[in-house]
């Protein structure tokens, strides 16, 4: 969920009662666009010129749940789950950061939660992962992280639509019903995920909503969000996960 709007948010103030964790200073700083870091050659970057979900999560997460945020930013656009394995040189480095951030966060103050937020899957509807091999793969993934940072819960941003508003994509017309197939396959792999492991849970599908709506289109990169749709995002995700923090 690296974050693609190309613009900042007219509304840039930092987010109260949110940090974010940069690595490559070691240290904390408002939680306020753009988000996110860069590090080692597109290995982890930030978001790109501007706006994300991030903020709108952390945001709407500490509205209703009462609680701070501390964030520890991981992400890169345009990668599979494969990339992101045990093994790869992607884990490597965010395993590294995430490890540093939690022991950065326990000089601050007593560490309650430790949720993972995933929006990812777009690449992975592009070079065609089949919906069993992206299931294995995620729960895998996910196994891991547990197993080095006892994770909480692995928290689910269904993905949006990619393959079906890209012209590129099989040489098809933007009514890509090939497309929309290929998009689905990983969505409907997201969708599952709660059913058949419970370290999973689905905080909104708010991007297959606003995927296939002008309104909410960043038209300068095609498949990404603009400021609007990632407030959207951010809010739906953050309210969904205060909610299960509370017990509702």
């Amino acid at each position: 969920m690296q974050g693609a709007s190309y613009t900042l948010p007219a509304d840039n103030a930092p987010v109260e009662g949110a940090v974010e964790y940069k690595w490559n200073e070691n240290c904390v700083k408002p939680m306020q666009h753009p988000a996110g870091e860069n590090f080692s050659e597109y290995i982890l970057a930030a978001a790109k010129e501007g706006g994300s979900l991030l903020p709108d999560f952390c945001k709407n997460y500490i509205k209703n749940s009462g609680r701070e945020v501390f964030a520890i930013p991981c992400a890169c656009g345009n990668t599979t789950i494969g990339q992101w394995l045990y093994g790869t040189q992607r884990y490597h480095y965010a395993r590294q950061k995430i490890k540093a951030g939690i022991e950065y966060a326990k000089t601050l103050g007593k560490v309650d939660n430790i949720y993972y937020i995933w929006l990812q899957g777009e690449s992975d509807a592009v070079i065609e992962t089949t919906e069993q091999e992206y299931t294995e793969r995620i729960i895998s993934y996910k196994n891991k992280l547990k197993e080095d940072f006892g994770i909480d819960k692995f928290c689910l941003i269904k993905v949006g639509y990619f393959c079906a508003i890209n012209v590129w994509y099989k040489n098809c017309v933007a009514s890509n019903e090939y497309g929309k197939t290929r998009d689905e396959i990983i969505m409907g792999a997201q969708e599952k995920l709660p059913s058949i492991d419970p370290d999973f849970i689905m905080l909104t599908d708010a991007p297959a909503r606003l995927s296939l709506n002008d309104e909410y289109k960043n038209f300068n990169a095609i498949g990404h969000f603009n400021d609007k749709g990632y407030e959207i995002i951010g809010r739906e995700a953050g309210e969904a996960l205060a909610k299960y923090t509370n017990g509702e």
